[in-house]
């Protein structure tokens, strides 16, 4: 039995986010035929892709490297089809899209890059804006793609899981917890621990004070800063510590160090979202390349 690009596809996505449920949900469709267009796909090539359990699902060698090969293919026929698709239809113009400051590190300006390699006929306005200014203009039809961190939404709005990040420990390099692996947010009090301004991002700040405040740890709040950036670099200075999201670990910030949560709630969710009523053709061809291909591992075109 041959291989198919469906198998392919349920594999990759299967591959990028270790879960099932989450698998599943993405591909919209339920986990018994996810699990068996694995074990198809397994039988097919005669060796083992993952190693499943229980509490864990995780690649094996083979499934490593079959993963980044599936990827290029998958890759390859949706620029095949995206450019006919192109040419076909005149799909061309030009995209608004929004973004909060921290999807610099999670790999969106990769992403914005490929898909304009695969639409050269695109054009894309990119705006900085925070989740609460993103979704008024997308009820305005001033933006017509946003990057949010996740919030409840109005109803004329659809959102996409980008991923589900945890929140780590920001901390000057020197600070006495710098040189652990992994706390427990309770170890946190007693300190200055800073939180962005709730007015820039009310949900999201609220879930991050709701953390604290269960660990009994109360957020210090004369510092009214607007982003994380901010927070990080008064962090660096001495001037506190924090909660921030895992992708900020991955800036070239120096002088602080970010130490793992042991918490398993200490996680919040970034979405792709845009406004049903006011999509155009264009939003429909950005938001399908994004979903099948995420922000981790937007292949070459």
């Amino acid at each position: 039995m041959a291989v198919t690009f469906r198998q392919l596809q349920h594999f990759l996505v299967l591959s990028q986010e270790l879960h099932f449920g989450r698998a599943a949900q993405r591909l919209n469709i339920s986990q018994p035929p996810l699990s068996a267009s694995l074990k198809q796909l397994e039988e097919t090539l005669g060796f083992q892709l993952m190693d499943r359990s229980n509490r864990s699902v995780r690649l094996t060698a083979a499934g490593a490297v079959f993963s980044e090969h599936a990827a290029r293919i998958l890759g390859q026929l949706d620029a095949a089809r995206a450019l006919a698709e192109q040419q076909a239809k005149g799909a061309a113009g030009t995209l608004t899209v929004s973004f909060v400051p921290s999807m610099l590190f999670r790999n969106l300006p990769h992403a914005l890059r490929k898909f304009e390699e695969s639409y050269p006929s695109t054009g894309l306005d990119l705006h900085e804006m925070n989740t609460t200014r993103q979704i008024e203009a997308l009820q305005q039809g001033e933006a017509d793609v946003g990057f949010i961190h996740a919030v409840p939404l109005p109803p004329e709005l659809v959102s996409h899981r980008i991923e589900t990040e945890r929140l780590v420990c920001c901390v000057p390099r020197r600070h006495r917890l710098a040189g652990r692996s992994r706390i427990s947010i309770s170890e946190m009090a007693g300190e200055k621990v800073l939180v962005f301004a709730r007015e820039f991002a009310a949900h999201y700040h609220d879930r991050i004070v709701a953390l604290l405040r269960a660990a009994d740890v109360e957020p210090y709040t004369p510092y009214r800063v607007q982003h994380w950036f901010t927070v990080v670099a008064l962090i660096a200075q001495g001037m506190g510590i924090s909660l921030v999201p895992y992708s900020l670990s991955r800036s070239s910030m120096a002088d602080v160090t970010y130490i793992e949560i042991e918490e398993a709630h200490a996680e919040h969710e970034v979405h792709m979202i845009w406004n049903k009523d006011l999509s155009s053709e264009l939003t429909g061809v950005f938001t399908r390349f994004v979903q099948l291909h995420g922000l981790e591992r937007v292949p070459s075109a």
